[in-house]
């Protein structure tokens, strides 16, 4: 498979779940009360900015940032890398066949 392919379906694949994201909790967040010294609990959360709640709790997603903007990136940037990954191998043993 060419890089360019490899490319195209990794992007599509990775807008793909961004997109999803927003409407279903598939990315893994850490919540917390909005106290000093929080003990957080993982979990599945959304990235629908609208269900975000910034009244009393601390919102980790993937244990990193508490930004959209970052998650969003983030998301964006580990899909694309897993996928690439992902068709490198797939490939590799097709050619070896």
């Amino acid at each position: 498979m060419q890089l360019k392919k490899k490319v195209i379906y990794a992007g599509i694949v990775s807008a793909a779940t961004l997109i999803t994201s927003i409407f279903i909790p598939i990315i893994p967040c850490r919540i917390a009360p909005g106290i000093p010294n929080p003990i957080y609990k993982w979990t599945l959360c959304s990235l629908n900015p609208d269900k975000i709640s910034s009244i009393g709790s601390i919102t980790k997603y993937f244990g990193y940032t508490t930004s959209l903007r970052d998650t969003y990136l983030l998301t964006l940037f580990i899909i694309f890398a897993v996928v690439m990954l992902f068709l490198y191998y797939t490939t590799i043993r097709r050619k070896k066949n």
